[in-house]
């Protein structure tokens, strides 16, 4: 997993699955921070994405601004915020540049769509058919859009470098070829690219889950076995009713 910093401190990059942060030297990523903890909080990457977990005893820790007391479900373009320190959780390679633009291509609407994450807008799909525009510094129209090239969603903006108020997955960009799940940040905007398929999928139940939402794991029951209980239940009650009636 990859964290970054403003500058001038360089990412802090690391193979291993689980990670903690903390002022104490025995940390793997240490901050000198007098507002974090001697450890304060883990991050753990598994097949879900990545998972922080707000350690014992710590103060909590804010991702995106939203409070998080023990633990969330990170993606890549996440912002972290540990006492005074700010990081940014970044993909491990930055996404690939957009092909040049094909004025001739005749790209079907839907192929993709972005789904607002912050804002009085969160949660509302917005449709790229074919062109998206998402405005950029100062609320410019047409500075920053998306639009479908033969059929796969590009990122592009008229910066002629790549500024911090434009990223993809955490990494600062000019253009981009998207993919489902990729992230969006423009300045304080945010969004997330979707398939059709997942944007249909339980609009009401899946759209505005809070960020720190428990994980399937941890809400998961043994729901066979409440059925065979119910079940169980059931026939002894015929049972005992089947006596009584004979009686």
């Amino acid at each position: 997993m990859r964290l970054g910093f403003p500058a001038p401190r360089d990412d802090f990059a690391s193979s291993a699955t689980t990670i903690t942060i903390g002022r104490d030297t025995g940390c793997d990523l240490r901050l000198d921070d007098a507002g974090v903890s001697g450890c304060h909080l883990r991050l753990s990457h598994d097949r879900r994405g990545t998972v922080l977990d707000v350690l014992p005893g710590a103060p909590r820790v804010y991702v995106n601004a939203r409070p998080v007391r023990e633990r969330a479900l990170l993606t890549a373009g996440d912002q972290i915020t540990v006492g005074s320190t700010q990081m940014l959780l970044k993909s491990d390679h930055s996404p690939p540049a957009a092909p040049a633009a094909n004025t001739d291509a005749q790209s079907p609407p839907g192929a993709a769509v972005l789904r607002v994450l912050t804002g009085a807008l969160s949660g509302q799909i917005r449709a790229i058919a074919p062109t998206l525009n998402l405005g950029g510094p100062d609320q410019q129209t047409g500075a920053v859009w998306v639009e479908l090239c033969d059929g796969v969603p590009c990122l592009r903006s008229r910066a002629a470098q790549a500024e911090p108020w434009l990223r993809v997955n955490g990494h600062a960009v000019t253009t981009a070829r998207l993919h489902d799940g990729d992230q969006i940040v423009l300045g304080m905007q945010r969004f997330r690219v979707e398939a059709p398929t997942v944007a249909a999928r339980d609009e009401a139940a899946q759209s505005f889950l809070p960020h720190e939402a428990a994980l399937p794991e941890d809400t998961a029951g043994p729901r066979r076995e409440v059925w065979w209980l119910l079940l169980t239940a059931a026939a002894l009650a015929l049972a005992i009713a089947l006596v009584l009636a004979a009686r």
